[in-house]
């Protein structure tokens, strides 16, 4: 079962952090310049992501690590809301783009603790590849539908359309998390 759960969340859009790919097609929306960009999004990104990760791993050891997963991609989804509705000024585009870079780091962490559970401790790196390989697809499908709704509703309806869509994942995975029969303990 845990298998399969691990498996599920390769697909599904719990914290992509697709948005980040189209960090400077919608630097114009907030105003912020070439070199804001390239700062928010290039060596400071970086830096908070990593952070970000440190924080995300310590949290899902302190907790299910599903859970911790599904919490780090509801806190991606509120940031992407906030950015929607915040001012458009170069100071909320750096704020909002190193707090999504930061959630990133937690939800890549979560996710890593989820298959890092899973996978155990017999061919542990080819396991691990494979998840991380194919955890991919939600990042990539996700940076087509996020574009698609900057060219239909721009800036905030990409960030809405993110986290609408991150929101479903996560009612997807617990619903299948809550759904799947639980295995019944030895009785000793």
């Amino acid at each position: 079962m845990r298998a399969l759960l691990a498996l599920l969340i390769c697909f599904l859009p719990i914290g992509s952090g697709a948005a980040s790919n189209l960090w400077a097609a919608v630097a114009d929306d907030w105003h912020a310049s070439a070199n804001t960009v390239a700062l928010a999004t290039g060596v400071f990104s970086g830096i908070v992501s990593a952070l970000g990760c440190l924080a995300g791993g310590y949290g899902s050891d302190r907790m299910d690590r599903k859970t911790s997963y599904a919490l780090y991609g509801l806190l991606m989804a509120m940031c992407t809301v906030a950015m929607a509705i915040a001012p458009r000024t170069e100071a909320m585009y750096v704020v909002f783009t190193l707090i999504y870079a930061f959630i990133q780091g937690l939800t890549y962490a979560g996710f890593t603790a989820v298959v890092l559970e899973t996978i155990g401790l017999g061919a542990a790196a080819t396991k691990f590849n494979v998840y991380a390989s194919l955890s991919n697809m939600p990042i990539a499908y996700m940076t087509l539908i996020d574009g698609w709704a900057h060219t239909r509703w721009g800036a905030a309806g990409l960030l809405n359309v993110e986290a609408a869509i991150g929101v479903l994942g996560i009612i997807v995975f617990v619903a299948v998390a809550m759904a799947w029969p639980r295995r019944a303990l030895p009785v000793s």
